[in-house]
């Protein structure tokens, strides 16, 4: 299932970036394209509680980089409006997508 939850929350987050999945995946460090990685990143361990291995494979990041995300995604949350803005907006999105919210148990941590 972690793949299927991947590709989607790769789509939608890409979505709202104004990317293609393909894009965001990519090595690429505009901010907009990292802050991208790490709604993703955020959203898919602690909504979906995705493994960071699963995530790291995913974009082919090492598991630091994404513990990394994690870390300055917090600071971003708190202290950058539209970083926050656009991660309520995608996660909006997510909720109300069904075929992702189907039988998982939100786990959502700030």
């Amino acid at each position: 299932m972690s793949k299927e939850v991947l590709l989607k929350v790769c789509k939608i987050v890409s979505d709202e970036v104004g990317v293609t999945p393909k894009v965001l995946r990519s090595q690429s460090r505009k901010q907009q394209l990292v802050f991208g990685r790490m709604i993703f990143v955020i959203i898919c361990r602690n909504k979906f509680n995705i493994k960071t291995n699963d995530i790291a494979d995913y974009f082919g990041l090492t598991i630091g980089s994404i513990y990394a995300y994690l870390k300055n995604c917090s600071i971003e949350l708190k202290h950058n409006a539209v970083f926050r803005k656009d991660y309520e907006s995608i996660l909006e999105r997510i909720n109300k997508n069904k075929a992702l919210t189907k039988g998982v148990k939100s786990n959502q941590r700030r």
